[in-house]
């Protein structure tokens, strides 16, 4: 999918900016287990992509996108 297509129309619909993204409540929420966290889509326009663990300090990476906005962040746990 070419991202440079998508126009992005801050807080139009959903309220989140790019800034904000991705809002804990309204883009997807986490599910706090005892000995692995993960996160769960709320928003269908969301996804939610984890690596597994990797490295010494056996780290996660986590890929937010927002197919609607084009918003995406990558977060290291």
């Amino acid at each position: 999918m070419n991202t440079d297509m998508i126009k992005k129309f801050p807080d139009e619909g959903c309220g989140v900016d790019e800034e904000r993204f991705p809002c804990m409540g309204k883009c997807c929420r986490k599910n706090d287990a005892l000995f692995n966290s993960s996160y769960e889509k709320i928003c269908p326009y969301c996804d939610v992509s984890t690596s597994l663990p990797y490295g010494a300090n056996l780290k996660i990476v986590t890929i937010f996108e927002c197919s609607r906005f084009g918003y995406g962040k990558r977060v290291t746990d």
